[in-house]
């Protein structure tokens, strides 16, 4: 891959190519931007590029050769100056061990992991890249402890931080670095792109509408491979029981939730070893809330008489039912209560208590 193949970021990398041939590509980044749209994708293309022994320019854009050694070793996923922070490498601070992977990004992280390795020298190019992950959960003592760093950077080291929520960064980390903005891709691309994977038309569509233009998430939901099972089944099985939800089945309805959630988180561990399990499991939790949030937002569409744009639409007749049971300021006050019970998942509360509050609180 290479910086060419980065999909419906043009913008993004416009600032990023006129900034190279100006001679003026800052020391530090902040690509900011929805979760999946290609924020990391174009990190790791754009630290390839600057890595690259002889980069390709034509017409104004910069792209990394391909064949030189070190895009060879970086194709190899091992190129010793690109480094990668994330909190899951907490366990491998030097007080870390048998420690769980907390929920920001400690500073402990940041100290041993960025800050006392960017004095290093390169070990194959002449540059080192870092790229720190969920940029949004650094605390303010990792955010201060980083300051000085972005503020002096070594010459040959670059910093590219990736954050889905800027306002969670302090002023002084934003002013001292150049930030990059990512937008959401159109929802006709990600269907078009689904489709190409062989994923069927409706599934395609419903993805690419539950994704609200993150293609990574679509792509991860529509292609994620589970025992005997697949996501989008688990989706219409959850808009069938909502549909036909009693009161007196909604604690049999939150099991079936939970053990849905457990066969997500599952199929996520096996494709994403380094991340830890309890990310997963709030990523499975939190993508179940957002299907019951697309089936209630779909009830408000039907009251308004926005049919055309139902999420669900593949089940339309299962949302008009929905819509039946619920009118428009139900649908809108459980729509609220979900958004509730998705700050529960982040706060850690116990995976059964969340479904079955908030399935009662479907129920009447």
């Amino acid at each position: 891959m290479s910086l060419r193949d980065i999909y419906c970021q043009e913008r993004g990398l416009d600032v990023l190519q006129r900034a190279y041939f100006a001679g003026r590509v800052a020391h530090a980044y902040i690509f900011a931007g929805p979760v999946g749209v290609g924020r990391f994708t174009t990190a790791k293309e754009w630290a390839k590029m600057l890595l690259c022994e002889k980069p390709k320019k034509t017409k104004k854009f910069a792209d990394s050769c391909g064949g030189c050694a070190s895009c060879k070793v970086f194709d190899g996923g091992a190129h010793p100056d690109l480094k990668v922070i994330q909190k899951e490498l907490v366990t491998f601070t030097k007080d870390g061990k048998n420690k769980t992977t907390p929920i920001d990004l400690p500073i402990a992280v940041i100290r041993e992991f960025l800050i006392e390795k960017a004095a290093e020298r390169p070990m194959m190019s002449k540059h080192s890249v870092y790229i720190v992950k969920e940029a949004e959960r650094l605390n303010n003592s990792s955010q201060n402890a980083l300051l000085k760093l972005l503020e002096e950077p070594p010459k040959h080291c670059f910093i590219i931080l990736l954050c889905s929520r800027t306002e969670r960064l302090l002023a002084t980390t934003l002013s001292r670095c150049q930030v990059v903005r990512f937008g959401a891709v159109d929802e006709e691309r990600i269907a078009e792109k689904l489709t190409d994977l062989c994923v069927d038309q409706d599934e395609a569509i419903y993805w690419a509408r539950f994704s609200e233009g993150s293609i990574g998430t679509a792509l991860s939901w529509a292609t994620l491979k589970l025992k005997d099972t697949s996501c989008y089944q688990i989706k219409r099985r959850l808009i069938d029981s909502l549909a036909d939800q009693t009161l007196g089945g909604s604690l049999d309805l939150a099991e079936w939730f939970c053990k849905a959630s457990a066969t997500i988180s599952k199929g996520l561990a096996a494709h994403h070893e380094k991340v830890s399990k309890k990310s997963l499991t709030r990523l499975a939790q939190k993508g179940l809330l957002k299907m019951a949030i697309c089936a209630f937002a779909d009830a408000v569409k039907v009251h308004l008489g926005k049919d055309d744009i139902l999420t669900n639409f593949d089940q339309h007749k299962q949302i008009i039912k929905l819509a039946g049971r619920n009118d428009i300021e139900q649908s809108a006050g459980k729509i609220e209560k979900t958004y509730e019970n998705l700050g529960w998942v982040d706060a850690s509360v116990n995976e059964k208590l969340i479904f079955e509050e908030l399935l009662l609180n479907y129920a009447v």
